[in-house]
């Protein structure tokens, strides 16, 4: 063979090889088809990423990110021109996933070796702004595909311009803030930082000191948090566990947090936050007056020009000042305080249960699921609560406990969670429903219904039910103090983190009578030259009598000392010029009704009946009364001059006894004064001056 055609026959070869190894050596640099990286990873992440992670790099396929692949991770990274901390995170995936990275000129993908298409090396300067792997706008890159003439911008992950510097600013976001138990990333600090116009930056680390200034507590970070975390924009960029951080002289521990993906653009500026998450059980006696301060002493990053700078902040975590540029306070505390948790107890809007008002109970069997107390629970902050146990008092006038209520149930948003008997032989016992193991979830409300089973009437009266009792449910403070709750992080709520009260009002037994309605009530005033003014009060009301025919007054009395079960009661009040309350005597009053009427006799009860108008209920139906009470304000009257009147609907007199019945004993009929939701009647004061 010649030498002339041994000369192309080796330079064959040479070429040949070249490509060969080229060829090999950029598959083992990139992902095969089949596989890829789309989280970050770190040591001890584990699973097929990983594997995918080993088979770039060159590391044992185990799956498992150890010590042997960190290594051969850092080692790939510095050849290919990035920051070498053994994180694959974006910009590392952007590199292992056959994205070119960095400023390198075209035909290099890396600051090794030379350039593929203009034989310069690849660490010799920046790119010509051609996509890598072409050497003009002609064609194809031979790298990628892409066109070489296109117009997309250079990758996110590349740093643009030429040597570059920042500027560290704290902020004052945050300032003392708590941090619960068991809370993940709670923010305590925030900084800034600038890059200068001539360069993209990338933030590579932070160094991250702590101190706890209260030497009575506990001093180190394993006793009150898990680790340290770095965030941008509300992306993580960075963490550290705990048992990272290294401990220096007055208990000031200290940590170079490694950041991926930290890159801020020239001329802009990022906001970065340090957050802390709180270890599951922190010793009460250290949370309590614990006193902690964070900073940051150094920020490291990376400019265009491949350099890397250290940029020292000011900073003495020790001194028990938060005077310096990035630094702040924080404590620790249990997790309800932290969350801003309120366990807030009120009376519900249902009227029908909780305003006073006549209970039908049957005189044979006994009646059972009697509503007597609606209230609520809201849940105020962030976290959720666990209640366990909630107590209610019941009390009763007229009958024992015992011997009148046999069951008492709580339901919650209308299922039934707990059912008590009850033991007290006096009229006073608090219900404690316990073991509810019942959630509700921040911000929430939960409405709760009291019901009870009581006994049938008994004839003999005495301690157990009979007409004329009454029973009452609350959760007084006494009550709301005693309610067994706990934070989503298994603390009990506080005492003091529990607010209100749901006083239900008493209502009264019946196994036959009336209920009232008010549908209206007004006030109307004159006032006229030269004559007397005068005031008229007016009251509506709607009626229903069951279990029996009822029997209303037609007669209006105003109260007296002794009060007049003849008549239904007005309170009829006036004001002179001394302003002091005195009893009206001169006014004219009327009640009218939709209801039939019926005569009174004698025999029932007594001369104060005999021919007196009584309106008639019949059982079932509701029947409309309207009372109406009317001053003037006469010079001449027995007051004088009168500067306001004011009228409040005491008691509707009413019975079931047949006021018609000859036969019927007076000395056993009954006048009943109903007085429930009367208090609502109560008329303003009006000014009728002359």
């Amino acid at each position: 063979m010649s030498n002339l055609l041994k000369s192309k026959f080796l330079l064959g070869v040479l070429v040949v090889t070249v490509l060969v190894v080229g060829g090999v050596a950029f598959l083992a640099d990139t992902a095969s088809a089949d596989c890829t990286i789309t989280s970050t990873l770190r040591a001890g992440s584990t699973g097929t990423e990983v594997q995918c992670l080993q088979s770039i790099v060159g590391a044992s396929a185990d799956g498992k990110f150890g010590p042997m692949t960190q290594a051969a991770v850092m080692a790939w990274q510095s050849g290919h021109g990035l920051v070498a901390d053994g994180v694959v995170g974006p910009l590392t995936r952007a590199a292992m996933m056959g994205a070119p990275t960095g400023n390198f000129p075209a035909g290099c993908t890396s600051a090794a070796g030379y350039s593929s298409t203009t034989g310069v090396k690849c660490d010799s300067g920046p790119s010509t702004g051609l996509p890598a792997g072409c050497s003009s706008t002609a064609g194809y890159s031979p790298l990628t595909g892409a066109k070489c003439d296109s117009s997309t911008p250079a990758p996110s992950g590349a740093l643009e311009g030429g040597a570059g510097s920042i500027t560290v600013d704290g902020l004052s976001d945050f300032s003392g803030e708590e941090v619960g138990e068991g809370q993940d990333d709670v923010e305590v600090l925030t900084f800034e930082v600038e890059a200068d116009d001539e360069s993209d930056v990338d933030v590579t680390s932070i160094k991250v000191e702590l101190n706890q200034q209260n030497t009575a507590d506990s001093e180190d970070m394993d006793d009150y948090m898990e680790s340290v975390s770095v965030w941008m924009g509300g992306e993580m960029v960075g963490e550290a566990d705990v048992e990272n951080f290294s401990e220096s002289t007055g208990h000031v521990w200290s940590k170079t947090i490694s950041l991926d993906g930290a890159v801020i653009e020239a001329g802009e500026a990022e906001e970065f936050t340090l957050a802390v998450t709180a270890a599951n059980s922190i010793d009460s006696s250290d949370r309590d007056s614990d006193d902690w301060q964070i900073g940051v002493s150094s920020v490291r990053f990376l400019d265009a020009e491949g350099v890397t700078t250290t940029e020292s902040v000011t900073l003495d975590i020790d001194d028990d000042t938060v005077d310096e540029e990035v630094e702040q306070r924080f404590d620790f505390t249990s997790s309800s305080a932290a969350s801003d948790l309120e366990l807030k107890v009120s009376l519900s809007d249902d009227d029908d249960i909780n305003e006073a008002h006549v209970l039908n109970i049957d005189d044979t069997d006994d009646t059972t699921g009697v509503e007597v107390l609606s209230f609520e629970i809201e849940i105020e902050g962030d976290s959720d609560v666990t209640i366990d146990e909630i107590p209610v008092e019941i009390t009763t006038v007229g009958m024992n406990i015992d011997d009148s209520i046999s069951k008492v149930t709580l339901f919650a948003d209308g299922d039934k969670i707990d059912s008590k008997g009850v033991t007290a032989t006096d009229t006073d016992e608090t219900i404690t429903f316990n073991e509810l193991d019942f959630m509700i979830e921040a911000g929430d409300t939960v409405l709760f219904t009291v019901e009870v089973d009581i006994n049938d009437l008994d004839a003999t009266a005495g301690a157990e039910v009979a007409n004329g009792d009454s029973i009452q449910a609350q959760i007084t403070a006494t009550e709301r103090a005693l309610i067994d709750a706990e934070d989503e992080s298994g603390d009990d709520v506080a005492t003091g983190d529990m607010t209100g009260t749901a006083i239900g009002e008493a209502s009264i037994i019946y196994d036959a009578g009336i209920s009232v309605v008010v549908v209206s009530k007004s006030t109307e005033v004159s006032t006229v030259d030269a004559q007397p003014d005068t005031v008229q009060f007016t009251w509506v009301l709607d009626v229903t009598a069951f279990d029996a025919n009822a029997y209303i007054t037609s007669e209006v009395a105003n109260i007296v000392a002794t009060a007049d079960d003849s008549a239904t009661e007005v309170n009829v009040l006036y004001t002179d010029d001394s302003s002091v309350a005195s009893q009206l005597e001169d006014f004219t009053e009327t009640i009218t009704s939709s209801a039939d009427t019926v005569t009174g006799d004698a025999g029932a009860y007594g001369a104060e009946y005999n021919g007196d108008v009584l309106y008639q209920i019949d059982d079932g139906d509701t029947e409309r009364f309207t009372i109406t009470v009317s001053a003037e304000n006469d010079a001449a009257g027995a007051e004088g001059v009168v500067n306001s009147v004011s009228a409040f609907l005491s008691s509707l007199q009413w019975t079931t006894d047949d006021v018609t019945a000859t036969t019927l004993d007076a000395s056993t009929a009954v006048m009943n004064g109903y007085t429930f939701n009367m208090e609502d009647n109560t008329q303003t004061p009006v000014k009728t001056a002359k």
